[in-house]
């Protein structure tokens, strides 16, 4: 069995959307907040109410259609909510549906189930199987005779990206293990998984053999996996450790970022290959997020030569375009939303996609060879270039601002903080040239800032604003705070930081334009308001001296080109 198709309708960024699903493996590339992850988040809740449909005394059926049923709100850890109108596209409409059609040769099965919002705000959604009842009848009916559970006939477990464990995990049974992996917190039993994919018939220093081989060929090193407690019925938490060449016997919460991600997707299926007779979708979010670039060629070709599951990797990566074949790539994109129609990529089309992510990288391969300023967005480009051209009339510009973002043509370009960490993560295995990331001076900004790989990077410290990759001319950088907005962040916390590049102008500016929003708390901080893009081209307009604190940011851009 596998998922043929998923149908979504009023969910969340989608008015609709039909998704034909490969047999085997799947990758879906595309912009930022396209809805990448909205479609992970539609098959883990439509998993969640399909469980709940099972009944519980015969667990061979469902219950009837007649019937409601409800999620509690404060339940729907599968789904990112704030409240229960960010369930639906068009929150005028109450009901949102999700369909999965599963296939075995020649038999289907459409099985939706109806979301629907109440009058309660927050308390609970409620949800239906009466649109398509005889539909779970008949695949009931098709499960009976295997060996598989109606529940256990289809598992559907998400893997995302880690960089770090907790030291102490305690030991937990297979349903604690599967209840942690479905509500999106496979991380907190690594161990457990790795341990239940232990082979206790062979030698000792072969039980771990399956995942230690699969590990060896991704990261193309020899790893040795141990068990450590004596005593698994009396011992409250478990013990994992890993060895290598190049390194000592470690417990695996000192491992490395790249090696706990490999871990945790292989162990993941592994786990579930062990206890599944059914459909096995594992979702992969950023596989490639801690692993460099060299290996991530290697992990590619491992997921596609795990024939067992059926796999749907969700990546920024346009270097996995090249490791996919016909019928495996889907590419989403504003165009795609509009038709409502998911399908694979022909194969003609890949180079659409390449071109669509190597924004970048166009930059780097042009003849200009500036040093890089990575912007999170077209807005502070166009500001920043605008500061420039006013300060230093007459004078070239001796460095290169692009905004963030995936779009080729920079004036369509979505970029964040979160785009320019990775890009700056991807781009350092890529090239030597100077390039500096300057990240907003608020809370998103500094999380992105902080969340730069420590492998790579100098250490996080709150007191500095700038990081170094350790070998390379490329830095992450916290824009520069003038005197007279002091206030906007706080020294002592992350949370409490609210600079973003149009505070560098005046207030009587930023009133005139709309863009100086209320004030916080009754003090002096406020967060910027109105339209960004108009304000930024409307900078043409303004005197030279409403760029003065400007000139503070660009000595830092020298001084950190200097010590490059």
């Amino acid at each position: 069995m596998y998922i043929e198709k998923l149908e979504l309708k009023n969910f969340k960024a989608f008015k609709k959307l039909e998704y034909t699903c490969n047999e085997n493996f799947n990758v879906i590339v595309g912009e930022n907040n396209i809805g990448k992850s909205t479609i992970f988040e539609a098959l883990n809740l439509w998993k969640f109410a399909y469980d709940r449909l099972i009944q519980e005394r015969d667990k061979t059926r469902f219950y009837k259609a007649a019937s409601n049923y409800y999620l509690p709100f404060s339940e729907l850890n599968q789904i990112r909510l704030v409240d229960d109108n960010d369930l639906l596209y068009k929150t005028n409409t109450p009901s949102a549906s999700i369909t999965v059609t599963i296939r075995e040769g020649e038999e289907s099965f459409s099985l939706k189930i109806r979301f629907e919002k109440p009058g309660i705000k927050n308390a609970y959604i409620r949800f239906f199987n009466s649109d398509r009842f005889s539909e779970f009848e008949r695949f009931a009916d098709f499960v009976r005779p295997k060996s598989c559970s109606l529940k256990n006939a289809i598992f559907i477990y998400q893997t995302r990206p880690i960089s770090t464990i907790g030291r102490s995990e305690p030991f937990y049974n297979n349903g604690q293990i599967e209840k942690k992996i479905s509500i999106g917190k496979s991380h907190d039993v690594l161990r457990n998984k790795v341990l239940k994919t232990e082979n206790s018939q062979v030698r000792v220093s072969e039980r771990f053999d399956k995942l230690e081989s699969r590990l060896e060929r991704v990261l193309q090193k020899r790893y040795q996996i141990r068990f450590k407690n004596k005593n698994r019925t009396d011992d409250e938490y478990v013990r994992i450790t890993a060895e290598c060449a190049e390194h000592k016997e470690l417990e695996i919460s000192m491992m490395g970022s790249g090696f706990l991600q490999i871990l945790e997707i292989f162990s993941t299926i592994e786990y579930i290959e062990s206890h599944v007779d059914g459909i096995c979708l594992i979702l992969i979010d950023e596989p490639d997020s801690h692993i460099h670039s060299d290996l991530q060629s290697y992990l590619i070709d491992e997921l596609k030569n795990h024939a067992d599951s059926q796999i749907l990797v969700i990546s920024h990566n346009d270097r996995l375009v090249s490791k996919v074949d016909e019928g495996e790539l889907f590419y989403l994109n504003n165009a795609v939303k509009e038709l409502g129609k998911l399908d694979p990529l022909l194969i003609s089309d890949f180079h659409k996609v390449k071109t669509g992510l190597a924004s970048i990288l166009e930059e780097l391969s042009a003849e200009d060879t500036r040093p890089i300023i990575l912007t999170e967005g077209k807005s502070d480009k166009k500001i920043l270039d605008t500061a420039w051209a006013k300060l230093n009339p007459g004078i070239p510009m001796p460095f290169k601002i692009i905004s963030s973002g995936i779009q080729i043509e920079e004036d369509r370009r979505t970029g964040s903080a979160e785009t320019v960490r990775r890009s700056l993560e991807y781009l350092s295995t890529l090239t030597d040239r100077k390039i500096i990331g300057l990240f907003d001076n608020d809370r998103e900004g500094n999380e992105q800032f902080r969340g730069l790989n420590r492998q790579i990077f100098n250490p996080h410290d709150l007191a500095l604003s700038s990081r170094k990759h350790l070998t390379k001319n490329i830095f992450g950088l916290l824009l520069i705070v003038p005197e007279f907005r002091a206030d906007f962040v706080t020294q002592t916390s992350l949370t409490q930081r609210y600079l973003v590049i149009e505070h560098l102008f005046e207030n009587e500016i930023l009133e005139q334009y709309n863009m100086k929003g209320e004030n916080i708390l009754q003090t002096n901080v406020f967060e910027i308001s109105g339209n960004k893009n108009d304000f930024s081209h409307a900078c043409v307009n303004f005197e030279r001296g409403a760029f003065r604190e400007f000139q503070q940011l660009f000595d830092k851009f020298e001084e950190l080109n200097g010590e490059a």
